[in-house]
């Protein structure tokens, strides 16, 4: 669909004519010092967003960094070109709620879009532009309302209003998420020795489809907890997660995804059930 250098924290102390300052004493400087520096997470990922082992290969990297035990700010970083991508504030990051103004630039500096969060939601408008600086759409978000906003083309021209988000159409049925599952419960196969031992249950598969409708990254839910299956039984399970990747790998082309009117790639995840009848 949703997914971390070492950056400091650089505190600024003002001068300001007729205030009286407070300077930290032996005490408060050793408490100071024995904090210690929370490092930096650097990942590196492709264009579909898909995790990287290494530099090689990728688009972006990423910089996550702690101000506390809880909070901090997400950077992304273009490559080669080491520039600014995007900034997003968290009040929480393992839990990835947004607190904040979180900003995207394109390439060569120009802000391509903003938007405010409080507590994880989106507040205020969402305002994008376009590479030339022109104002693209503003977006009014309200708690408990639609969102509302008007778009406008390249010439600064009003154009109708779209919606921001748009996700991938399957190209079979409704072409929403039911349509899928329901293409990929098709698709399977179940594994003559998972019916053999009567091993059953539901597999999670996820994947991208990218900004071209192509289905990429197919692999197994790496939460699913395997501790949980029978240690003379997860050979077996194996088998039913490898027939639901072949099952996704055989759907159709969708059409992308969208974001502002866009092509992008977006994360699906998927249950396939195994059930014996």
């Amino acid at each position: 669909m949703i997914r971390f250098t070492t950056t400091a924290k650089v505190g600024l102390l003002v001068g300001v004519p007729g205030a009286t300052l407070a300077l930290a004493g032996p005490a408060r400087a050793q408490e100071q010092a024995a904090q210690p520096a929370r490092p930096v997470k650097i990942e590196y990922f492709d264009e579909t967003r898909f995790r990287l082992p290494s530099e090689a290969g990728a688009d972006y990297r990423t910089e996550t960094a702690f101000r506390d035990s809880v909070s901090g700010m997400i950077r992304e970083y273009y490559l080669p070109s080491g520039k600014l991508k995007d900034y997003t504030p968290y009040a929480n990051l393992r839990r990835k709620q947004r607190h904040g103004t979180s900003s995207q630039y394109y390439e060569s500096g120009q802000l391509r879009e903003q938007v405010t969060y409080q507590a994880g939601k989106m507040v205020g408008d969402l305002v994008t532009y376009y590479p030339d600086g022109n104002l693209k759409r503003r977006d009014h978000h309200t708690p408990g309302q639609p969102t509302t906003g008007e778009c406008f083309g390249a010439d600064g021209k009003p154009r109708p209003y779209f919606n921001y988000h748009k996700m991938p159409v399957y190209t079979e049925g409704d072409g929403d998420q039911a349509a899928v599952v329901n293409a990929v419960m098709r698709n399977t196969q179940y594994p003559r020795e998972a019916l053999r031992q009567r091993v059953y249950g539901i597999v999670k598969i996820l994947f991208v489809v990218d900004k071209h409708g192509l289905v990429q990254h197919i692999r197994p839910d790496e939460k699913t907890n395997m501790e949980l299956v029978p240690e003379n039984l997860v050979g077996t399970y194996r088998l039913l997660q490898e027939a639901a990747m072949e099952a996704v790998r055989k759907l159709k082309p969708f059409q992308p995804g969208q974001q502002d009117g866009e092509p992008v790639p977006v994360s699906y995840s998927v249950p396939v059930t195994f059930r014996i009848r």
